[in-house]
């Protein structure tokens, strides 16, 4: 099983499109996929779920809020598991063996992150506590049920709280989407550098703290950085995003070849609803699936996950 995390400390950069649409395409050659919406915002879970389905059906029992609750110790313990749930309309348009799965996130995670950060801040064994709460993720996906999953996907906040550290320490890759302007890219180069300082002090940690031997050296890469919302002319980024772009390449990051054109239409229409728009029909710019699915062929041949369908 890969875990990968899709994550960038900018909103708005496309992190829940990519992220739903990989997944989409995955569980669409075959793999079964997981989905994890650590955002608050939950708009990875909203793609598949109407807002009132949400709250009949998963809002007080099955939502990633309510793990992260018993790492308190205010609830009864959950395993990650109990919460995954199978969304039916975009299940239906898969063509092979695959699985496209969710645990859907929560409004109120943003106040699990604080209660998190609350309680290391004020325990008497700070590190040992932090330590336990970054490794969490990690090793809460040793689950048994999750065990079939090929690919788990993480919908990462922009931010880099806790709930974030878990799932940076619990992934073996990690996917950047970003815009080509200013304020997109500018983080990029700081966000890798806080995830060597934060790897390089959770593994200096665990030599201190570990208790069980499952415990292994964690070190995600970057699998690469995917540009979204580009304005094309003549099939090549206009000059303006193109500088952009040089200037990731220049940090010595790898990014993926493929870029996900601007199609607000296309991104911004929930028709049909839960279906992310690389399964639906041709109503859709196939140029936009063709895109994704581009996208989707690259990330396999950087991770090459045992089992995948190229």
């Amino acid at each position: 099983m890969y875990v990968v995390s899709v994550i960038n400390y900018k909103g708005g950069v496309g992190k829940t499109t990519v992220t739903a649409n990989l997944g989409a395409e995955l569980a669409n050659r075959g793999m079964k996929v997981l989905l994890i919406d650590l955002d608050p915002q939950a708009s990875l879970t909203f793609g598949f779920y109407d807002p009132d389905d949400w709250r009949e059906r998963l809002r007080d029992g099955r939502t990633v809020k309510r793990w992260y609750d018993g790492l308190r110790g205010g609830t009864a313990a959950v395993t990650l598991g109990e919460l995954v749930v199978t969304p039916g309309p975009a299940n239906a348009r898969l063509t092979g063996a695959g699985r496209l799965d969710l645990i859907a996130s929560h409004l109120q995670l943003v106040d699990i992150d604080l209660a998190l950060a609350r309680a290391v801040a004020n325990g008497d064994e700070y590190d040992a506590e932090l330590f336990r709460v970054r490794g969490s993720l990690a090793e809460g996906l040793h689950d048994d049920a999750l065990g079939s999953y090929d690919m788990v996907l993480i919908d990462c906040p922009p931010n880099f709280n806790v709930v974030t550290q878990s799932a940076i320490i619990a992934s073996d890759h990690l996917v950047i989407p970003a815009k080509a302007d200013y304020l997109s890219t500018l983080g990029i180069d700081y966000l890798h550098g806080n995830v060597r300082e934060l790897v390089d002090q959770y593994n200096a940690d665990a030599r201190r703290f570990a208790t069980t031997r499952r415990h292994h050296k964690v070190a995600p890469g970057v699998a690469g950085v995917v540009f979204t919302m580009i304005q094309l002319m003549a099939q090549r980024p206009i000059a303006a995003h193109q500088g952009y772009m040089d200037q990731v390449r220049a940090l010595g990051l790898p990014v993926f070849p493929t870029v996900l054109r601007e199609s607000v239409t296309v991104f911004a229409t929930n028709t049909p609803r839960g279906v992310p728009v690389v399964l639906r029909d041709r109503t859709t710019s196939p140029v936009v699936r063709d895109e994704l699915r581009q996208l989707t062929t690259e990330f396999l041949d950087h991770l090459q996950p045992e089992g995948a369908v190229a």
